[in-house]
């Protein structure tokens, strides 16, 4: 064995008490960090599973503006696109079912779908049996089970004109989120929608999946002019939301929050083993007399700090798995997609340990190595120095100043945020863990004469102990500060994920819909305990020319109304141009409307523009005062099949006031 090796063990083993507080140090900062990997992968998996559920995983879609089936054929020209990993086509329409054994009834959704390729997009959570694959059979989701009291094996009929048609039911879906708003829906394969319907090789809805590196956007603009008028080529509100881009920022919060874990860990471990070394002087010396180099007391100082780094890894890093695990375990309605394990977590957490341990032991070791055997000797009776409390000082303010500078100079929000996180960040840690030396002898000077008194200490005794060693008791103070701003740190992206996620799919909590509703209505329901607020919306179908040759085609579109200020505090939108506020002090004032993102894609027509609408062959103008696009809305319009039951032309609806309409 190397003689270095003996003498760091020699050293572990010696001081068996300090050991166990420096490993357990590593372990909790390396178990926070797995625990912190691990559960934002499950949140990813949750959300992921919950947003794929509801809106798919494809970053665009392909439909036409007036949700008309189109040619299937374009599922494998998409397909052929050198950027597109999956193409899948989808068919809709209403299916009218009746159960041969129990003789219920229902209109469901029927989609037709491509087994083969539907699952990798959409994944169905299955309550029994299994997802429809062949020509004949069908899956239910629950409501629809419910309303046939069908189970898995029944035989029904579709109530159609022609010849008749049986469906044997191979399964029953669960809803996603959000389910009791949906109609009553089914799954069938694309030959079977193809007989229901009489229209074979038609669908709804082309789901694009793009391959890995290429941006959805850019893809959306090079490829909206290669259909024919009508079909709309857009992405979808998995992209359109944020969620991609949220989840792939997280983990920058992630190597931020590692970062400064184990920054704070090789702290303690330098605090730790320099304290070591100022102890072990006079051994050190004699090690020093009896023929030890400098160079194996160095690598005796590294081989400390690496074993203690790989001890606290390998405690810390199960101890993060069972605690993710375990909240995971409590929450499950909150992580739905179960315990998830990040692989780039655990090895950051080895790898950050086993660094840490050998960064905290690097100032130790050069101590260790400049041992001169007769100044050690005498070591005890050398006070510290008040240049170096000076020099920690400046240094400290350095890097508080530098982070400063690089949050408030520049302009550019994108050099800020790198500069902040590549500069500023790591300077301001470590500039405050330097400012708790020349704090600590502050703090001793202003508060031990009113400490010693109020704990009957005699007269200095306390400032002279602390103030022998300002840096063994500032750094320690340094290393638990940066701990606390390291538990604020992820408390506020903990936050974020709430509000920046989760909030981004804020909307109504209920609807109600129905023909000639009334102002009395409205005051009924907002009496139903519960109820904090209502909105009341109207539609109303329109002519317009934003979209359509006007010589061949006459579009409508559909105004939909509502009460501006209501409507904008209960639904969350996302603003491609303009402003909430400006946009509802327009919509108050009236002739302003605000209108979807294809406007401006298709049409070129943005906040400033106008758009005129015609009613009954009379034309109204109206200021574009917002380009807007909101993940909820997508996802409330896809359970309600507004485009069908109520809009002409969804893709194209505008909004604006009830008192406009009026």
């Amino acid at each position: 064995m190397r003689p270095a090796w003996r003498l760091a063990i020699n050293n572990l083993s010696e001081r068996r008490s300090r050991t166990a507080l420096l490993v357990a140090t590593v372990a909790l900062s390396a178990g926070l960090i797995v625990a912190v990997a691990c559960a934002m992968a499950s949140l990813h998996q949750g959300i992921g599973m919950r947003v794929s559920a509801t809106v798919g995983a494809a970053d665009l879609r392909l439909q036409h503006v007036g949700k008309r089936s189109f040619d299937a054929g374009l599922v494998e020209k998409i397909g052929a696109w050198p950027e597109v990993s999956l193409a899948v086509g989808r068919g809709q329409a209403p299916i009218t079912l009746k159960g041969t054994r129990t003789g219920a009834g229902v209109v469901s959704v029927g989609y037709g779908i491509m087994p083969d390729r539907e699952f990798m997009l959409r994944p169905m959570d299955l309550a029994a049996g299994r997802a429809v694959r062949a020509d004949g059979e069908v899956t239910l989701d629950t409501a629809t089970a419910e309303e046939l009291k069908a189970q898995t094996g029944d035989v029904l009929e579709v109530e159609r004109f022609g010849e008749p048609m049986t469906l044997m039911v191979v399964g029953i879906a669960k809803r996603p989120a959000m389910g009791m708003l949906a109609n009553p829906e089914c799954f069938v394969t694309m030959g079977t929608m193809d007989r229901l319907t009489g229209q074979p090789g038609r669908v709804r809805e082309i789901d694009v999946l793009l391959k890995p590196g290429y941006d959805a956007e850019a893809v959306e603009k090079a490829h909206k002019g290669d259909f024919e008028q009508g079909l709309l080529l857009r992405v979808t509100a998995k992209i359109t939301s944020g969620l991609n881009k949220n989840l792939e920022s997280s983990q920058i919060g992630l190597v931020i929050a590692s970062v400064m874990s184990f920054l704070s860990a090789s702290f303690i471990i330098m605090t730790g083993l320099t304290t070591n070394v100022n102890e072990r002087q006079r051994e050190l010396a004699i090690l020093r007399c009896i023929g030890g180099t400098r160079a194996q007391l160095r690598e005796a100082q590294l081989i400390v700090g690496g074993i203690v780094g790989g001890l606290g890894a390998l405690l810390g890093v199960p101890l993060g798995i069972v605690g993710s695990a375990i909240v995971v375990h409590l929450f499950p309605e909150q992580l739905p997609g179960g315990f998830a394990l990040s692989g780039s977590g655990i090895v950051l957490a080895l790898t950050g340990s086993v660094v840490s341990g050998v960064l905290g032991a690097a100032w130790p070791a050069w101590r260790a190595s400049r041992t001169s055997p007769l100044a050690a000797l005498a070591v005890r009776a050398v006070p510290p120095r008040k240049i170096g409390i000076v020099l920690t000082l400046v240094c400290g303010l350095v890097g508080v100043t530098i982070h400063l500078l690089i949050l408030s100079l520049p302009s550019n929000g994108q050099i800020v945020f790198w500069g902040d996180v590549l500069c500023g960040m790591p300077l301001m840690f470590t500039g405050y863990f330097l400012l708790g030396v020349p704090g600590t002898v502050l703090l001793v000077l202003l508060a031990e004469p009113l400490i010693s008194r109020l704990m009957r200490l005699p007269r200095g005794l306390l400032g002279r102990t602390v103030l022998a060693t300002p840096y063994r008791h500032g750094f320690t103070a340094g290393a638990m500060m940066v701990g606390l701003a390291l538990l604020v740190a992820i408390w506020t992206n903990g936050r974020a994920i709430m509000r920046d996620w989760l909030g981004a799919l804020d909307f109504p909590d209920a609807f109600v819909n129905g023909i000639n509703l009334t102002e009395q209505t409205q005051r009924r329901i907002e009496q139903v305990p519960g109820v904090t607020n209502t909105c009341a919306i109207t539609l109303q179908s329109l002519e317009t020319d934003a979209f359509g040759i006007t010589a061949l085609q006459k579009y409508n579109t559909t105004f939909v109304a509502f009460e501006p200020d209501k409507f904008l505090s209960l639904t969350k939108i996302t603003w491609v141009q303009g402003d909430r506020e400006t946009a509802r002090r327009r919509l108050n004032e009236g002739g302003a409307v605000l209108v979807a993102k294809e406007f401006m894609v298709t049409k070129g027509l943005g906040a400033g523009d106008t758009i005129t609408l015609r009613f009954q062959g009379k034309p109204y103008v109206f200021q574009i005062v917002g380009v807007v696009a909101s993940p909820g809305l997508d996802i409330v319009s896809k359970f309600f099949d507004i485009g069908d039951e109520y809009l002409q032309q969804s893709v194209n609806a505008v909004f604006g006031s009830r008192a406009d309409l009026k």
